[in-house]
């Protein structure tokens, strides 16, 4: 019953689309052809689609970020198409990467502390659909009053109403989509306490603490294992294994670091691409590092290196050093990455991560310098 009511829900949506942009189409068309011509007329009104859409994407995303910001969350990263606003190096940076064709947008905000975080979360949750909503409407009021405004205002604002439609449609119903959960779903599953979300919430506040300075083993274990175990294609079960994953690692426990890496491994297929580089580059560093299977690592690398080289984050750095120290044997690359990976950990803004990456590069600098290190250690 679920399955066909979401495939009802998904056509009713993708025939709403098109007979809104008939609409707006046609009265654009009807209204305007008089003073444009025709085929700049309806140029205009595509280009100004596509625009809008774009505009309509960051407004639903603003939402989260500003329900966020209001329950003391802080902003992490926001996406819309390709380009990628985040904070890196005590700043903001602007890239331009692939995304996933099933992801419009995203936001990531990430709470200061544990407190709350039940109902904090469900308003940053609601913000997106919320905003979305006062969008459609201005979209639509625009509409209301076609044969009254500018030809400009309506190809800037009447044409975002199919994209503002589908926005707050898709996002309020409760159901998953191909890479992520709905807006909808995450509040249902929040109100409904279901597990899950309970984990979702851990996971959050496991940020908390990193963000208050906590490494990763040294934050409650209970946040970690706490929970009735989760079907393993649910993605909060494959981001909290990389969450347990960052655990062993920064415990030195490299037996469990090994079991960890390897239980995603096993859970690729079900990894959404939007993280898909992301969890496979951690698999990456311990393949380099902790089991030293340099044929696995130097299979992986290739699909990898463009990622990593082109993200310039602290922990690309660290993973790039690892694999040239440890799979390339080439100390004088590896001394570049980690170079510039301390510099990017001095200036990182969540501080337990900061203390954890450090840690990481302590180890990596020891195996290059013949020195002893201190748990966690890669030398072999």
């Amino acid at each position: 019953m679920k399955r066909f009511l979401e495939t009802a829900a998904k056509v009713f949506d993708i025939a709403a689309v098109v007979a809104l942009s008939g609409v707006v189409l046609y009265l654009g068309y009807e209204h305007f052809y008089a003073e444009i011509d025709s085929f700049l007329l309806v140029l205009a009104l595509v280009l100004g689609g596509i625009f809008s859409s774009a505009i309509c994407c960051v407004f639903h995303e603003l939402g989260h970020i500003v329900f966020g910001k209001a329950c003391g969350f802080l902003f992490n990263s926001l996406r819309v198409g390709p380009i990628k606003i985040y904070r890196d190096d005590g700043g903001l940076r602007i890239t331009a990467k692939e995304m996933p064709e099933t992801v419009a947008g995203a936001a990531e905000m990430l709470p200061k502390s544990a407190d709350k975080l039940y109902a904090k979360y469900r308003a940053v949750t609601a913000g997106g659909p919320a905003f979305s909503f006062l969008f459609l409407v201005a979209a639509a009021l625009t509409l209301y009053f076609y044969d009254r405004i500018p030809f400009a205002v309506y190809a800037l604002v009447c044409t975002s109403l199919p994209c503002a439609f589908h926005l707050f449609f898709y996002n309020t119903l409760p159901f998953s989509s191909d890479d992520l959960d709905t807006d909808g779903a995450l509040l249902r599953g929040l109100m409904k306490r279901e597990t899950p979300y309970l984990t979702a919430v851990n996971i959050l506040a496991i940020e908390g603490y990193l963000y208050q300075g906590f490494t990763p083993s040294e934050i409650d274990k209970e946040l970690y294992f706490g929970l009735p175990q989760l079907p393993e294609d649910d993605f909060n079960f494959i981001l909290l294994t990389s969450y347990r994953l960052m655990y062993y690692l920064d415990g030195g426990d490299a037996e469990n670091t090994v079991r960890a890496a390897d239980r995603l491994e096993g859970l690729m297929e079900y990894v959404p691409s939007y993280y898909l580089n992301d969890i496979a580059a951690d698999i990456l560093f311990v393949e380099s590092t902790v089991k030293g299977d340099t044929e696995i690592a130097r299979r992986m690398y290739p699909a990898l290196e463009k990622y990593l080289k082109g993200e310039d984050t602290l922990q690309s750095r660290r993973i790039l050093a690892a694999y040239e120290l440890y799979v390339n044997g080439d100390k004088l690359a590896a001394l570049r990455q980690l170079n510039a990976a301390e510099e990017k950990a001095e200036k990182y803004w969540i501080k337990g991560i900061a203390k954890f990456e450090k840690k990481l590069i302590a180890c990596i600098r020891d195996d290059i310098t013949g020195q002893t290190a201190d748990a966690p250690t890669f030398g072999r």
